[in-house]
Formats: structure tokens, C-alpha cells, sequence
């Protein structure tokens, strides 16, 4: 198989996996690490779970104006941010286990890696922690509207990041265990090691690299604008996407290992597996490719 989207690539060229089409595009794109299932959400409604090979495995139409996802590491559970305000909470087999709707535009969901908490910020400025039985557990005042969260895999402890640079971490019951404010503005976070290194996207000062206290370690320089970030979960690769619809892979040092130039089909969803040997890609006009490296 050759994919036009790699017509423009440098570098270790990795094997491609699958390419499957959605016509009415990709609304939100997640992969459950430990079950390795791709669950890929569309603009008209339709929510799939997808083998490592492409193989459709389930499928739902009732899931419409989906804007974001977050899933379970194990693929046993799900949450998915309908419309403005809407969440809906599903299982492993896509039915919908209970929805609410909240006060205000939800900016931001987190699903612990076993499935047993969700946590979604709001426009207010909040972050709400709530257990998979819908029980809210705590609510946090921020100083601005969070835009990304992740739960981490070593801690009940959940990563909060603002787009206008504050970075912070809180437990459970909503208490801070650190709070390290950032220079740049950040496009998007990313978590390996169980926490140990967060990667974030931080437009023109590059990809930070920080610890599991929010000190930055150093910067990963690239050329371009940095969007977008994601990351294996043990210390092997981080991929980033920029601005000029490039796709980048590296090592943990930061180093190129591939690079490709997607301007035919502007990147929109990135995901990698925890080993950091595969990963996807989402194209705006509704293209999903996976490529492998040995």
C-alpha cells in the first residue's frame, strides 16, 4: 500500500498499516492503549472501534455533534462531549450508560486508564471530577477556562492545562499537588512514563518538555509551529503536528527519526500506541492512516 499522504516524507519511512475512509470526516479520534482499539467518532454521528489492523469491530449512529473523546486504556468505557454542553458516558460495546448536560460550553474531557473517573472542564473556568456512576467527587476553581486534562496512570492525580500558559495537577478531591505557570501559549498536552514527562505544544517556543512537577527540562525545536503533541507511554517516541501541516516523529531526546509533509490533506487527530510503534493520523477530509515502525 502507498498513501498519497506520504508522498512528501524524509527519514525512517514507516509501514503502513491501514488507510480507511470516512466520508463525513472525523470528528474525534482516541486510542485505547492497553486494549490497542482505535475509536474514531464522525461528523454525523456514528461512533467505531477499530482493530490495530482496520478491522471494524463495533459500531454506533447514536452519538451525533460529537466534539471530543476520551476512553480507557483497558476499551472498556468511554465518555464523549456532545454539542456544548453535552456528555455521554458508554461501555465497551457503545451503548450509552448514562448522559448529562452541564452549565456552559464544555472545553475539556479526561477518562481515568481503568475507566473509574471522568473529569471535563468548563468555560466557568471549572473542572469537575465525577466517578464513572456519574457521583461527583469535587470541583475546582481555576484562574482560566481549562482546556486539557489527562488522568495519570501512576497516581490518582489529574494534569490540567490552560491554552494562555497555566500548567497544573490536582488529586481526586480537587486539591492541587502543584501548579507551574508557562511562558506560551499551549495547543496540547501529552503524558508519558506515568507522568514522569509532559510534553506540551507550545507554538512558537517549540514542544516543552517538562518533569512530574511542571519544571521545565528543556525544548524540542522543530521546523515549524508546533499544534499538537502525543506521546508512547514508556520513553521511545512523541509525534507533533504543526501549523504548516506537518507531521513530525522523534525520539525522546528530540531527535527527527521521520518527518512528513501533509499540506494535500490538512492533519486535524493524532494518536499513538504506548509502545510508540504505531501511529495515526486524521486528515481533514476524513482519512484515517496508520503507520508502524519495527
Amino acid at each position: 500500500m502507498a498513501s498519497r499522504l506520504l508522498q512528501q516524507c524524509v527519514g525512517a519511512r514507516p509501514d503502513e498499516i491501514f488507510e480507511e475512509f470516512f466520508p463525513d470526516g472525523i470528528a474525534a479520534l482516541q486510542y485505547s492503549q492497553e486494549s490497542r482499539q482505535i475509536f474514531v467518532a464522525t461528523n454525523n454521528g456514528r461512533l467505531c472501534v477499530l482493530s490495530e489492523q482496520g478491522e471494524r469491530l463495533r459500531e454506533s449512529v447514536h452519538f451525533s455533534q460529537v466534539r471530543k473523546l476520551a476512553v480507557a486504556q483497558t476499551g472498556d468505557a468511554g465518555v464523549a462531549i456532545t454539542g456544548e454542553s453535552g456528555l455521554v458516558c458508554f461501555g465497551s460495546d457503545l451503548k450509552p450508560i448514562w448522559d448529562a448536560r452541564v452549565t456552559g460550553r464544555i472545553n475539556a474531557v479526561a477518562m481515568a486508564p481503568y475507566g473509574g473517573h471522568i473529569a471535563f472542564a468548563t468555560d466557568s473556568s471549572r473542572i469537575h471530577i465525577v466517578t464513572s456512576e456519574r457521583r461527583e467527587l469535587s470541583k475546582v476553581e481555576c484562574r482560566r477556562p481549562i482546556e486539557y486534562l489527562h488522568f495519570l496512570s501512576t497516581a490518582p492525580q489529574l494534569i490540567a492545562a490552560a491554552e494562555f500558559g497555566e500548567l497544573s495537577c490536582y488529586d481526586l478531591k480537587g486539591r492541587q499537588v502543584w501548579s507551574e505557570p508557562q511562558v506560551s501559549n499551549i495547543g496540547g498536552i501529552a503524558v508519558s512514563e506515568g507522568g514522569r514527562r509532559l510534553f506540551l505544544a507550545a507554538f512558537n517556543h517549540g514542544v516543552l518538555v517538562c518533569n512530574d512537577e511542571g519544571d521545565q527540562l528543556g525544548t524540542f525545536a522543530i521546523d515549524g509551529i508546533p499544534s499538537q503533541v502525543c506521546c508512547s507511554a514508556i520513553q521511545r517516541r512523541v509525534a507533533v503536528m504543526t501549523l504548516e501541516n506537518r507531521i513530525f516523529w522523534l525520539n525522546f531526546e528530540g531527535s527527527v527519526q521521520w518527518a512528513a509533509d501533509l499540506s494535500q490533506d490538512t492533519p486535524q487527530h493524532m494518536a499513538m500506541s504506548a509502545l510508540g510503534d504505531n501511529l495515526l493520523i486524521g486528515t481533514q477530509s476524513g482519512w484515517l492512516l496508520s503507520v508502524a515502525w519495527n
